[in-house]
């Protein structure tokens, strides 16, 4: 199973954040050993919010559910970093 997969809401699907893991980390153990597929999702997240920037029809609602330091704050500044400054 891919790791985004896991988290994909369909539309119009019931869905409980109860019955997410919230420690799972999927095949990497540590920050560094995400790194690269960190970079390349950035990347490809930064095309995407372009596109939908551009079509000016949709929205997105991301939702972080974490404890205290669960890095809640590093996605926002990680995402924000890439997010287009016009829209």
């Amino acid at each position: 199973m891919d790791f985004w997969k896991k988290f994909v809401v369909e539309p119009d699907v019931k869905f409980k954040l109860g019955n997410i893991d919230p420690a799972y980390t999927g095949k990497h153990e540590s920050h560094d050993s995400a790194a690269a597929e960190l970079a390349r999702h950035t990347a490809s997240l930064a095309q995407l919010q372009y596109r939908l920037y551009a079509e000016g029809k949709r929205s997105l609602l991301i939702v972080l559910q974490g404890l205290d330091a669960a890095g809640k704050d590093g996605v926002i500044r990680t995402s924000s970093a890439v997010r287009i400054r016009k829209g």
